[in-house]
């Protein structure tokens, strides 16, 4: 079977097509910005696996910048709780 996938012109013969993919878009993801409901924004930080083909972000973590070089001094759980306890959520 060869075929070419919708996003890209990329042939996937079955095996190996998911890594021509995670290859393809590894480049344009990026850490992403968060925004809670208290109109607070902070990045979390985006991990590649090169070994399953994946990406993931830190569990808990915040960052103050884009780079995610600065720690926030709040976690994510700490941030979801203070806006329930604010009536926000």
């Amino acid at each position: 079977m060869n075929r070419c996938t919708d996003i890209m012109r990329v042939h996937a013969k079955g095996d190996g097509s998911y890594g021509k993919v995670y290859h393809y878009m590894k480049p344009m993801v990026n850490n992403c910005k968060v925004t809670f409901v208290d109109g607070s924004s902070y990045w979390l930080k985006t991990t590649y696996n090169d070994r399953t083909f994946s990406f993931s972000s830190e569990p808990n973590t915040l960052y103050l910048d884009q780079e995610c070089t600065v720690l926030a001094d709040v976690t994510r759980t700490q941030k979801i709780q203070a806006c329930k306890k604010a009536g926000l959520i």
